[in-house]
């Protein structure tokens, strides 16, 4: 079975790369997907390979959907931020609730594990904000893939309503993230919320080619992030959420590098990244694989894997500042990205041999994405890795994660 299976990739590789020629040697400017992968799935689909086709359809039906839905922005929210200007950002600790105990409901009560609603509505941004970052990625991948202007239209119209018309933009900075009113206007830890922006990113470049995105509209957005950046690196807020040492650390470096090299501060992006190697990949992975400040929590694979994320992208950075060895290659006191991965996707074959008492349990999706990086990252191994696919349940199939990496 698996030789088989082997044996279809290896030739799908083999028609994708001789086929494509001069298309690989154009494969778009992507910071965190990865431009030739890409190409490979989009000749793939010229053939109808049904280890992309799948993923292809629901990506249409997701791009499709958001074709139909009117660009979301920061000032369409129900609640003022404490500034006054609707186009400051802001969202709600999801587990902060209204004291019963007082008139106005302040301060505000912690009841852990029980989402507020009002966090998650359109009172504030938090839902709005992932709206149009996975929107913004469904529809320039869906342009790449299928060339119809209409996708890049409506992601370059997505981009513009949330950074750069000045009704709508948003201002650059994350002052009032994961508020708990009357305790806090805003925390560090509401950076993640701005976690997905890569999509963003990485949509400037897939669309590039259609003109949708005029140079002067792509300068405005370069100089947002700029902008962005500059408040998360000198700002307490920012520098609150850098000191923490589980994924809202990692994840600080991941945006800050992504947001540098798109912008063209190399200097900043390299040094990003290569202190990330010690201050969050040696310094959180344990030399078992073990991300432990991740498995002290309630849902441990969720979080293993989630910091994992981070590590990854912060490794695809480092690949394009020059640093030697990047950080996908990295050993440091025995602790690298590779035996982070490797802990986690173990468990794919044997899910009910997961140790740590779990809320949900493994993430199928979740362990296929890192599957499949790891696939590409570490080619002497890429059997190890495609063999522990067929543990990926069927339903995941249309999983986007088979389009962005296929196995090469």
């Amino acid at each position: 079975m698996l030789n088989r299976i082997g044996a279809r990739i290896a030739a799908a590789a083999i028609v994708s790369l001789t086929a494509a020629g001069t298309a690989m040697a154009a494969a778009p400017k992507v910071y965190t997907l990865d431009g030739t992968y890409l190409e490979i799935a989009k000749q793939r689909l010229a053939t109808n390979d049904a280890s992309v086709k799948p993923a292809y359809d629901a990506l249409i039906v997701k791009a499709d959907a958001a074709l139909k839905a009117q660009p979301e922005a920061v000032t369409k929210k129900g609640l003022t931020p404490p500034s006054g200007d609707k186009h400051d950002y802001i969202s709600m600790g999801p587990y902060w609730w209204p004291n019963p105990d007082t008139k106005d409901g302040l301060p505000y009560i912690r009841k852990d594990g029980q989402t507020n609603p009002s966090s998650k509505n359109s009172d504030t941004d938090s839902v709005r904000i992932q709206f149009m970052c996975n929107g913004t990625r469904d529809l320039s991948l869906a342009y790449f893939f299928s060339g119809d202007k209409k996708y890049a239209e409506q992601a370059a119209s997505f981009i513009r309503t949330w950074f750069l018309d000045p009704a709508t933009r948003m201002n650059p900075n994350l002052r009032f993230g994961q508020a708990v009113p009357g305790v806090v206007d805003g925390r560090g830890i509401g950076l993640i919320d701005t976690r997905n922006f890569w999509m963003v990113i990485d949509a400037v470049g897939l669309i590039q080619d259609s003109g949708a995105l005029k140079p002067a509209e792509v300068d405005a957005l370069k100089k947002w992030f700029a902008d962005f950046t500059t408040w998360m690196t000198t700002s307490p807020t920012g520098r609150e959420e850098f000191a923490w040492g589980n994924n809202h650390g990692t994840f600080f470096d991941a945006q800050v590098a992504n947001y540098a090299l798109f912008y063209g501060d190399a200097k900043l992006a390299a040094q990003t990244v290569k202190d990330a190697q010690t201050l969050r990949m040696a310094a959180q992975i344990a030399r078992d694989g073990k991300i432990w400040y991740e498995l002290e929590r309630t849902q441990p694979y969720h979080y293993q894997v989630f910091n994992l994320e981070a590590q990854t992208r912060l490794a695809r950075y480092s690949e394009q500042t020059g640093i030697e060895p990047n950080t996908w290659n990295l050993v440091q006191d025995e602790r690298s990205i590779k035996g982070g991965i490797d802990f986690a996707v173990g468990y794919v074959k044997d899910p009910k041999s997961w140790p740590f008492k779990d809320m949900k349990g493994v993430e199928f999706d979740a362990a296929l994405n890192l599957l499949l990086q790891a696939a590409r990252a570490y080619p002497k191994d890429k059997e190890k890795y495609v063999e522990l696919l067929q543990y990926i349940p069927a339903s995941l199939k249309s999983d986007p994660s088979w389009l962005l990496w296929p196995v090469k």
